[in-house]
């Protein structure tokens, strides 16, 4: 390994660490065939007896990307054969690589006998420690060897084991009757072990995850990875619940010319016939596929017209809440799942200097329904928009748009709208730029055909208005003694022309310019004087003048607060002016130290509040929130709950205790959670408590129990 026939020049960085020794020790070099450096001897003192080379003191052989020390070296020149006594130390760059007492290397056959035997593998700090080794190639042959990632004086965990063999090339590790051992007790026994001993992706299998569960009894999934090329990967995993189950799901991941990763999974569970009867399940099959992709500049270049565009991909279908049970906890994060309402998104844009087009599609899943074929989806949505753009005079400008939205679904109306906007911008700045102005002239108009309307006896809608938006801004800076202040204050008007509207418009439509609005609305921002901020306000009024049913809009307030680089205050408020008190409201408490973080919230949502699906405001809420994670010098404890008070029930709670060092981790939580399973009667809440090990053999080992329901 150390010394080869093809070894080339010796690396700049490697002579430069040794400048001293090498300018001014004697010095041997051996030379192959063809007349390259095979290797470099150099040492304090060098004798000759015969047809043998004796190095004492400061022995340094130098080969390609190693070189190796040690306090004396004997080269026979006739057999090839180098012997390095005492204190032998091989150097990989300018890390350590492996070190012995005793080496042997025979030049010729690049084999070696090594006594004992040390070997570590530089970026995950695993290590190997033998009795002694044979090295032939670019494989080590072990024997009584122990490895583990911890102190090599007394470590905290190990594996023991009879015979080894390590690929060099490859680092690939293959044990044979390997005992897991926590200190000197032995608590896991293989006969045999093969494992990845560096970050290179090598495909293999992975560490089962297995667990209990009263309700779904033993679980044991056992993950396989594959990894044929650099630029693709895939990890399947197989499962089985004896009490429930067996299924399946595949983690697909893709690296593309831009670095950009595809990423899809999917996968299937199918329960008993005794299960599904049991708990009178809506699906007797749990299945779903996951898609994430975003890319830009995919079919653009610089010089085209469009010079950019984009796609983005954020797709999940699941059959129902079930399938992220059964899967793993990141196939769940990594959904856009509020509440249980399952969000996919799909777009693609270009975009030039002055033209944007821009075609989107959207579909919701309320997860807590048998049947989504009454869900309005938007599949697809079509923009084009006009970048603004100068016009005639100075401060004159117009910008145009262009949609259409298909809005469809199996049961239930459907309808493809249309709709065209044409502002006209006029701005001034007035009193020194402290105020800016604008007046717009808007034109307007929307078009709604309607399909699969039934009993409803919609018809189809015309809507062309003609109106104008007035509005006006202020923005003040102010630097103070202390801190520094800016101000934002706002106001727009909207004042209708001449309309013309035909036809029904339901309550998903909205109507530019169909009513008088005034809208006021203000921010602030308190700085310190390194410019850190310390305190921001936002403020919204609406108000709508010719509204039979609603005069004023809701009113929102958000105040942040930031105190002493640890605290943070939220409140955020949504009031409605109609019904006299707050719709919705949001307030936070969180506090931030070196070793100590602890947060409180308080979330209220009222049935009356406007939905918003895009934005993920809808239905009713009531619920507090609190957390605590200390860190202490050995180990984290932690605590959250979650409780609706208007329900009056726990929705979450849990309590841990978890450590880890560089090579060992260990930790227990119990949770107790509430989560919804779909029946044939709807959604039905059911108790999860279970109680969750977790334990780590840094780099090698990372398995999770779950014990519980």
């Amino acid at each position: 390994m150390f010394l080869r026939k093809s070894a080339s020049l010796i690396t700049l960085a490697t002579l430069i660490m040794m400048p001293s020794i090498i300018n001014a020790r004697p010095s041997i070099k051996h030379f192959g065939k063809n007349q390259e450096v095979v290797f470099e001897f150099l040492a304090d003192d060098v004798e000759y007896d015969k047809a043998q080379i004796i190095g004492k003191g400061n022995v340094t052989i130098i080969n390609l990307d190693y070189f190796v020390t040690a306090n004396k070296a004997i080269y026979d020149t006739q057999t090839g054969e180098i012997t390095l006594i005492d204190s032998v130390n091989a150097y990989k760059g300018n890390s350590l690589y492996l070190k012995a007492q005793k080496v042997k290397i025979k030049i010729q056959e690049d084999y070696s006998f090594l006594e004992p035997f040390y070997l570590q593998e530089l970026q995950s700090g695993l290590w190997v420690d033998s009795k002694s080794a044979e090295f032939d190639g670019s494989v080590y042959q072990l024997e009584d060897a122990t490895l583990s990632a911890c102190s090599v004086h007394n470590p905290i965990w190990k594996i023991q084991a009879s015979q080894g063999e390590y690929d060099a090339n490859k680092e690939w590790l293959k044990v044979w009757h390997p005992r897991l051992c926590v200190y000197d007790i032995p608590i896991l026994y293989f006969p045999y072990l093969s494992f990845s001993a560096g970050y290179q992706r090598k495909s293999g299998l992975l560490y089962p995850i297995v667990g209990n569960s009263r309700d779904d009894g033993l679980i044991y999934s056992q993950p396989i990875f594959v990894a044929p090329n650099n630029w693709w990967d895939m990890t399947f995993s197989p499962q089985i619940r004896t009490k429930r189950g067996v299924g399946f799901y595949d983690e697909i991941r893709v690296v593309d010319d831009k670095n950009q990763i595809f990423w899809l999974n999917f996968g299937i569970f199918r329960n008993t016939d005794s299960y599904q009867n049991t708990y009178n399940l809506e699906n007797q099959e749990h299945y779903g596929v996951q898609l994430e992709y975003s890319r830009k500049d995919l079919l653009t270049k610089s010089h085209n017209y469009f010079r950019e565009d984009g796609l983005y991909a954020d797709i999940s279908q699941i059959s129902d809440i079930d399938y992220f049970k059964t899967q793993t906890e990141r196939a769940r994060e990594r959904a856009d799942l509020q509440g249980s309402l399952l969000t996919s998104r799909l777009s693609y844009f270009l975009k030039s200097d002055n033209d944007y087009i821009g075609l989107y599609g959207r579909y919701y899943s309320d997860l807590e329904k048998t049947s989504n074929a009454e869900t309005l989806q938007t599949l697809p949505e079509i923009q084009y928009h006009r970048q603004i753009d100068s016009i005639l005079v100075d401060n004159f400008y117009y910008s145009f748009d262009y949609g259409v939205k298909n809005y469809t679904r199996p049961i239930g109306y459907r309808a493809i709208q249309q709709e065209a906007r044409l502002p006209f911008i006029y701005t001034q700045s007035l009193f020194d730029d402290y105020i800016n102005v604008s007046v717009s002239p808007v034109f307007y108009g929307t078009m709604v055909n309607y399909s699969n309307t039934s009993s409803l006896h919609l018809e189809n809608g015309r809507y062309f208005s003609h109106h104008y938006v007035f509005s006006g801004d202020m923005d003040l800076v102010k630097k103070y003694t202390n801190f520094g202040h800016t101000l934002n204050l706002g106001l727009q008007y909207t004042l209708p022309g001449a309309d013309n509207k035909k036809g029904s418009f339901t309550d998903f439509f909205e109507l530019p310019g169909d009513r008088q609005e005034f809208l006021l609305s203000g921010s602030q921002y308190f700085y310190d004087l390194e410019n850190v901020l310390l305190l921001s306000h936002r403020i919204n009024q609406a108000f709508y003048f010719e509204s039979a049913n609603q005069r004023v809009g809701e009113l929102q307030n958000e105040v942040q607060y930031f105190y002493n680089y640890r605290w943070r205050f939220l409140s955020s408020i949504f009031y409605s002016h109609s019904r006299g008190k707050i719709s919705e409201a949001t307030h936070q408490v969180e506090y931030k130290e070196d070793f100590l973080t602890g947060t409180f919230s308080h979330f209220i949502r009222e049935q009356f509040a406007r939905n918003d699906i895009v934005k993920g405001r809808f239905g009713e809420a009531n619920y507090i929130n609190a957390g605590l994670k200390k860190e202490f010098e050995n180990f984290n404890l932690y605590a959250n709950v979650g409780y609706d008070y208007k329900e009056n029930y726990f929705k979450t709670w849990q309590i841990g205790i978890d450590t880890e060092i560089r090579c060992f981790a260990f930790g227990i939580k119990y949770v107790n959670t509430i989560n919804p399973v779909l029946t044939t009667r709807g959604a039905e809440a059911r108790d999860d408590k279970h109680v969750l090990l977790t334990v780590k053999f840094i780099p090698l080992l990372s398995s999770d129990v779950k014990i519980g329901n």
